[in-house]
């Protein structure tokens, strides 16, 4: 993935300074992300992530951390952004914003029956977070594929396979979009590189970046997009069933959202692959990821309707 920011180890020791972590020792870039620039940072008091939030404005990391001290108050399990000395959680530069983590061990899992089922409470619990007044809707959605659409029809882009595709699915999928659905606090980007396991028990949800007040079957189709496929895009049916099981356990989905199921999996595919076209095509370039929307049309299109039994 990309790396959007550099940082020299002179500009860290420059932003360390205001925090009480210590003096830094190593610096390490961390690739993976797609929307920062992140970094492992190592002091003479411990390990921690550098995050670099290079495609956030300030209004938006405002809210974000709003959004983490909301759920610090509600117990969340998610990793919190350490305080400067002035306690301010945003590190706020003509160069860049900054936010930096403890380091905290485990990795991605593997797409498994218990990491689902972990994986499915975590989201109910979620869910049953009260939003904060102040969220927008879902931010990969129509209300920013419509006017890409517009905005590409003057372009090379336009006759590109992907943006017909995209027209295509949009057309049918709108609405399925329009019936009245339970609302809600969502993650917006549930994916297993935004979770954080201890070998198979769940340590944190990662990366509120995408937070947002919307119909929260939408979290439920990207959590089973981005969570029960194989490295091969092949559904992992095992780790569906154990995923809605442990999710309508804690919530029960209404007979609305079980009807609505299969055209919001294909919303919240068709969503990343949006994202991921315009990133790497258009806003970023990339010729090394300019493909990765792709993927998100294999798993549409391995997509089997699952509806397990309920009332």
């Amino acid at each position: 993935m990309p790396q959007y920011t550099t940082l020299t180890t002179e500009e860290l020791a420059k932003i360390l300074k205001d925090y009480e972590i210590g003096t830094p020792v190593k610096l390490e870039d961390i690739h993976g992300g797609y929307g920062n620039s992140n970094f492992k940072v190592i002091t003479t008091e411990g390990v921690f992530l550098l995050k670099i939030c290079d495609e956030k404005n300030l209004d938006q990391l405002h809210k974000q951390v709003s959004l983490l001290d909301h759920l610090h108050n509600h117990s969340y399990p998610t990793v919190y952004p350490i305080l400067q000395r002035n306690d301010e959680a945003l590190y706020i530069s003509d160069d860049y914003n900054v936010m930096i983590y403890p380091f905290l061990n485990g990795g991605t899992p593997q797409p498994s029956q218990k990491v689902s089922t972990q994986i499915g409470d975590a989201l109910a619990t979620l869910h049953a977070i009260p939003p904060l007044p102040e969220l927008l809707c879902f931010p990969m959605g129509v209300t920013e594929i419509t006017p890409f659409l517009k905005q590409v029809r003057d372009t090379r882009f336009a006759e590109h396979p992907f943006v017909t595709w995209l027209k295509s699915e949009l057309e049918w999928i709108r609405p399925e979009l329009d019936k009245p659905l339970p609302t809600g606090l969502l993650h917006g980007d549930l994916f297993l590189d935004n979770t954080l396991f201890d070998e198979d028990k769940m340590v944190a949800i990662l990366d509120f970046e995408e937070v947002c007040y919307d119909t929260m079957l939408i979290d439920v189709a990207m959590t089973i997009i981005g969570c029960c496929y194989t490295v091969q895009h092949q559904l992992d049916t095992a780790s569906v069933g154990a995923f809605l099981e442990a999710y309508n356990t804690d919530r029960p989905l209404t007979d609305g959202e079980w009807d609505c199921l299969d055209s919001y999996v294909h919303y919240a595919a068709l969503c990343v692959a949006f994202w991921r076209f315009r990133q790497f095509n258009i806003r970023h370039p990339d010729e090394s990821s300019a493909d990765k929307y792709f993927e998100m049309i294999k798993r549409s299109a391995n997509w089997q309707s699952i509806r397990l039994k309920h009332a």
